[in-house]
């Protein structure tokens, strides 16, 4: 049923659509032309108008009364760099020239659910009420699902293709994630002439850094400072530094204490040295966790099984729609497209997997 060579051409037509987080209205155009011509109702949201995008999330509904209704979900926003990618096709593996991502995170999602949609119709194939959301903003905080009004339709599962991996993984577990910043105002002074009236920032979160836990946490938890910005010249003692902070952990009290803990010692060591803090790091989205016995799992095991690709459930360290979905009552699992070494220069996915993964949307529309 699955047209592999159609499969390719479409992966290979949206790719070169350069999408980045909140610029994604070419890739969107493209997609309502496509789910208009496979005769879906299709609308757009103001997803992009809430969250300053130029594009909403693109919607597809393809009908079924008195049937299930599954979600089918792909973010169409890519890293960057995406303004001009060339695919290559080698030995069945499909990458960019080099200069770019390729972008199948996450247009391998896409793919296969079109492609799945165009199988339906070729086949006029029984299927449950499907319900497509091609996401905005993805890459960005999950802004385009977080905006999505999943409420109004009544969805009973999800199926969200945005995971690394080969197809037949199943992600049932993802963390809990908090961003922001940790801010520490000092004192300026003149660094040659009155060192000791000023209060360095750097050197307050240089003390703190030493105490806080950086890294793996545990197996569930992890913690990070990515980015420190600050200062002004080198004969000025540092006034403030900015410190651009994550954590992540699969148990939400885990997550707590590790953030009560590290403010904690930040603020310690600012009443010590005489400076100021600030904090706006924020729990960004929840985790969750389903069991396998669960029905949306064991619908993916099921139909992995009839489309001869070895099935089995992890947990991921990453966040993803499913954490949005999950957490707005809709169970759903994240499964995996095939992309790898995905937000790198190196990105590829094998075209056997493409395939794989369209044949598993299959049959699980298929039940």
């Amino acid at each position: 049923m699955i047209r592999e060579a159609r499969l390719v051409e479409n992966f290979l037509d949206m790719v070169k659509i350069s999408s980045p987080s909140k610029n994604e209205r070419a890739m969107g155009d493209y997609l309502l032309k496509v789910l208009r011509e496979l005769g879906l109702e299709v609308k757009e949201d103001n997803a992009g108008e809430l969250n300053g995008g130029n594009c909403g999330n693109i919607i597809g509904i393809l009908k079924a009364t008195g049937k299930k209704k599954f979600l089918f979900s792909a973010h169409m926003d890519t890293v960057v760099p995406c303004e001009k990618v060339v695919p290559v096709i080698e030995n069945g593996i499909i990458k960019s020239d080099g200069t770019s991502i390729l972008g199948g995170d996450d247009k391998g999602g896409i793919a296969a659910i079109i492609e799945m949609l165009r199988v339906i119709k070729e086949n006029n194939l029984d299927h449950p009420e499907i319900i497509v959301v091609f996401s905005m903003g993805e890459e960005i905080g999950l802004l385009g699902s977080k905006s999505f009004d999943i409420d109004s339709y009544g969805v009973d599962f999800g199926f969200i293709l945005d995971s690394s991996g080969k197809p037949g993984k199943i992600i049932t577990k993802a963390p809990s994630a908090a961003r922001g910043k940790i801010t520490i105002i000092g004192k300026p002074a003149h660094a040659g002439i009155s060192p000791e009236s000023g209060i360095n920032a750097l050197t307050v979160a240089a003390h703190a850094i030493t105490k806080i836990k950086l890294g793996r946490v545990d197996t569930e938890t992890t913690s990070n400072i990515g980015v420190v910005s600050g200062g002004q010249a080198t004969n000025i003692v540092m006034p403030s530094v900015e410190l651009d902070y994550e954590a992540r952990s699969l148990s939400n009290e885990k997550l707590q204490s590790l953030l009560d803990e590290t403010f904690n010692i930040f603020q310690k060591v600012c009443d010590d040295f005489g400076a100021k803090l600030e904090n706006d790091v924020k729990v960004e989205y929840p985790g969750f966790a389903l069991e396998d016995c669960e029905e949306v799992v064991e619908i993916v095991k099921a139909a992995s099984e009839k489309a001869g690709v070895k099935s089995e459930t992890a947990s991921s360290g990453g966040g993803s729609d499913t954490n949005i979905y999950n957490s707005k009552g809709v169970p759903s699992v994240n499964l995996a497209v095939g992309m790898t070494k995905v937000h790198t220069l190196e990105e590829y996915i094998e075209i056997k997997d493409l395939v794989d993964l369209s044949k598993i949307l299959v049959e699980i529309i298929k039940g």
